[in-house]
C-alpha cells in the first residue's frame, strides 16, 4: 500500500558532492523506485496547487526547517512513499524493509526511562521524522498537517529550537503517530479501513552519531 516513491527536498538544486553521494545511495540500493526531488520553489508550488488550505500557515512559518517539516507530511499524505532528508544515507534496500500490508513505518529516535534524561529530545520516547514511510491518505499525516495549520503562530517554548520541535517536528509527529497506532492496531492487516503503524527498533532507521 506504500508506493515505490522516494521524496527528498533541499533549498536549491545545487547539491554538494557529499549530498549527491547520499542521494546516489538511495538510487543504487532501490533501482525499482522513483526518486522525486523538490527545491524551495517546487515545494511552494506544490502547496499552492494541492493544499491551498495550508498555504497561509506554510508561508507564515518563520523557519525553513519548519516549512520543510510541513512539506514532508503533505507530500507523503498526497502521494505516499518514503520521505527521507537529503543528508541521509541508504544502507538497506527499501524492499527488504517494507511489507505489502504496511500503511506507515516509523523508527524510534530516542527511548528513555525518564524525561529528565531526554536532554535535547522533546519526548521521553520519540519517533524520528527525518525518514518515514506511509501510504497516501494516511489520517495521521492529515492530523499533523491540521495541527501545524492551527498552530503556525503558536509559541510552545522560549527555547527557539524546542519551539520548532514541538510545532512541526518530532514532538507533534510522535504524539499523533502514537495515538494512531492505538486507534488502528494491526489485528487484520488486510482490512483497508485500518491504518496500522509499524515501529522499527531504535536506530532501525538510523540515528545521528
Amino acid at each position: 500500500r506504500i508506493p515505490k516513491i522516494i521524496h527528498q527536498t533541499y533549498g536549491s538544486q545545487a547539491l554538494s558532492s557529499k549530498l549527491r553521494y547520499f542521494v546516489q545511495s538511495w538510487r543504487e540500493l532501490n533501482p525499482g523506485w522513483e526518486i522525486r526531488f523538490y527545491d524551495d520553489e517546487a515545494c511552494l508550488n506544490f502547496v499552492k496547487q494541492h493544499f491551498p488550505e495550508y498555504l497561509e500557515a506554510y508561508v507564515t512559518l518563520p523557519k525553513s526547517v519548519e516549512r520543510s517539516d510541513f512539506f514532508r507530511y503533505m507530500i507523503i499524505y498526497k502521494y505516499g512513499g518514503v520521505y527521507t532528508d537529503i543528508d541521509t544515507e541508504c544502507r538497506t534496500p527499501l524492499d527488504e524493509v517494507l511489507l505489502p500490508t504496511d500503511t506507515m513505518v516509523v523508527g524510534w529516535e530516542y527511548e528513555s526511562e525518564s524525561q529528565l534524561s531526554a536532554l535535547d529530545y522533546v519526548r521521553q520516547n520519540q519517533v524520528l521524522q527525518w525518514t518515514f514511510m506511509a501510504a497516501p491518505g494516511h489520517p495521521a499525516l492529515r492530523e499533523v498537517c491540521d495541527f501545524i495549520k492551527n498552530h503556525a503562530t503558536t509559541k510552545f517554548s522560549d527555547n527557539n529550537n524546542r519551539d520548532t520541535l514541538e510545532k512541526t517536528g518530532p514532538g507533534i509527529f510522535t504524539d499523533v503517530v502514537l495515538r494512531h497506532s492505538k486507534l488502528h492496531p494491526p489485528f487484520d492487516v488486510n482490512d483497508e479501513e485500518l491504518w496500522p503503524v509499524r515501529f522499527l527498533p531504535w536506530v532501525g532507521l538510523g540515528a545521528h552519531p
